[in-house]
């Protein structure tokens, strides 16, 4: 469960950066603004969430946790190029809930899981985890994003007639999740519409790897299932 849900939270920070400031075009400042609800949510109901497992289990939370993250990472996939900057906070809100509810629980089942003298261990086996499936989930979802940006962008070459400098323009989008550098050399009429055909195989490309974060995360909640369904947990720091 570590694995997938932190590989699909690892796999969506990675590329909303880009779906906000590339794709949508909003400042860096406003871009990093939006993962503050992320921040409040889990500073502030960790403790609450903490709880949850002493009224019903490890099991109910790691199974509505992270099913409730994939809700919104399937949605911040699907609002990628549209909606408003305030709708993309109200989704970021809905992960950081389902994370919430998933994080302290998950953390509290994989030490209670082991004898009082190896949850050191446990915690660092977990902690590991999460690392590795931060790195896969870069690694793994950069080369499918990457893959389907290149071929979005020769479809778009190869569908519509478009002048040689916008031609170029899109040539030189291939394998690069940032526009501007194949902008660099072209105005006018010319960089508008080699701009607003870049950003749409680029939208189609982080979408694609945010459904994939949020099919990562349902699975999550799918391995929640496999824990007894009465098993209460206490959490051992009292939270």
């Amino acid at each position: 469960m570590t694995l997938l849900l932190y590989g699909a939270l690892g796999g969506a920070f990675f590329f909303l950066p880009f779906a906000l400031i590339q794709v949508r075009g909003y400042p860096a400042a406003l871009a990093g603004a939006a993962f503050l609800p992320f921040t409040i949510i889990m500073a502030s109901l960790s403790h609450w969430a903490g709880g949850l497992l002493d009224r019903f289990g490890a099991r109910l939370p790691l199974v509505i946790g992270p099913a409730i993250s994939a809700l919104g990472l399937g949605l911040i996939g699907w609002m990628v190029s549209r909606g408003a900057y305030w709708e993309f906070l109200v989704l970021i809100v809905i992960l950081g809930f389902g994370m919430v509810i998933s994080v302290a629980p998950l953390t509290t089942t994989v030490i209670n899981s082991v004898p009082a003298n190896q949850t050191g261990i446990a915690s660092g086996i977990n902690n590991a985890v999460a690392s590795v499936a931060n790195l896969f989930a870069v690694a793994i979802l950069g080369a499918v994003a990457l893959g389907v940006l290149n071929h979005a962008l020769d479809r778009h070459l190869q569908g519509v007639t478009l002048s040689t400098e916008v031609q170029q323009a899109i040539q030189a989008a291939h394998g690069s999740f940032v526009i501007e550098p194949a902008l660099s050399k072209i105005q006018g009429a010319d960089r508008l519409a080699a701009e607003t055909t870049i950003r749409g195989p680029l939208a189609e490309s982080i979408q694609s790897v945010l459904l994939i974060a949020a099919v990562l995360a349902i699975s999550a909640a799918a391995a929640g299932t496999l824990l007894p369904r009465s098993t209460k947990i206490t959490d051992p720091t009292g939270s």
